[in-house]
């Protein structure tokens, strides 16, 4: 038995030691091992008892020239092959995407319910970039600034400013948030509301950790104490629901209204004279490590919503 050179401390093995366990137990032999390694045999003989040392045990029995796995030897191999096998994975894996032939998207979509264009541009996009996997992170959806900054997605979607010098930020478009209400509500007279005439109504909005943020949230604040009731939700299609069975008024989007059976159910009313309108945008890092194919979805982005707003 082999004994430690120290008392104490953490034993440092790592994937060189592991390959070159499974080369000379391969081999047989540290000669050919050696060969293999591009080590000669009395470096890699001292490696091997260096291992050997840390560890405090043999991993090879030495019958003449030829090595032998021990019981331990055989433990160490068959452990460390599945390591090596991930291993070689990751590298090609990262070499592929060095040279394009495969990738991933991680994206962020603030309040991603709202985004009723966003499959269609997915669609397009997987048809010109087959290699490129879009990976929706649903937990970065209500923080994707902070879910960019951790690296944790490569591209948020948002509907709120904001102003970040490590972010490089491309707007998209405007949307109008617009209030619903029931055929036959009070607000159908009126051409616009303001946050004065929800006081007395069960108002329905959009969930997110940002309700008292962004224009929504700036709109309400006089009122947000004084609303009869206020009821969150994280889909649009209940809020829609609630609001069809006259249970009180939604602020969504304008985009809302224009499915047919909307239409019949609903009416709509603007918020202010001047209406409330809040700016979509990308972000990214400002890093040359970002993807390369996220240039190209922000195009697609691009191009789609400026064709949905009669630009292209």
């Amino acid at each position: 038995m082999i004994r430690k050179s120290y008392s104490e401390g953490p034993v440092c093995m790592d994937l060189k030691h592991l390959r070159l366990i499974q080369t000379v137990a391969q081999c047989e032999g540290l000669t050919a091992a050696g060969a293999q390694l591009h080590l000669s045999q009395p470096a890699l003989s001292q490696q091997l008892a260096n291992i050997e040392a840390e560890l405090g045990l043999r991993l090879f029995h030495r019958l003449g020239k030829k090595m032998v796995l021990t019981a331990e030897g055989r433990l160490a191999l068959d452990h460390g092959r599945e390591l090596l096998a991930g291993m070689r994975d990751l590298e090609e894996r990262l070499r592929g995407r060095a040279r394009g032939l495969s990738s991933e998207l991680r994206l962020g979509i603030q309040c991603y319910t709202a985004l009723h264009w966003l499959p269609e541009v997915m669609a397009r996009f997987y048809r010109a970039h087959p290699h490129v996997e879009l990976k929706i992170v649903g937990d970065a959806t209500h923080e994707p600034v902070r879910a960019l900054l951790d690296g944790r997605i490569d591209m948020g979607i948002l509907n709120m400013e904001e102003e970040n010098p490590r972010l490089r930020i491309t707007p998209l478009f405007k949307d109008e948030l617009v209030v619903v209400s029931a055929r036959g509500h009070r607000f159908g007279a009126k051409t616009h509301v303001t946050v004065e005439d929800l006081i007395s109504e069960h108002v329905i909005v959009y969930s997110s950790p940002q309700a008292n943020a962004g224009v929504l949230g700036a709109a309400l604040k006089p009122v947000r104490g004084r609303l009869s009731r206020m009821t969150e939700l994280q889909w649009t299609d209940p809020i829609i629901a609630l609001v069809a069975a006259g249970m009180g008024v939604g602020i969504v989007p304008d985009w809302v209204l224009a499915a047919p059976a909307s239409r019949r159910k609903l009416q709509r009313t603007r918020i202010t004279s001047r209406g409330l309108r809040r700016t979509w945008s990308i972000a990214t890092l400002d890093s040359p490590a970002v993807p390369s194919c996220a240039s190209d979805f922000a195009q697609a982005l691009i191009e789609a919503t400026r064709k949905a707003q009669g630009q292209g």
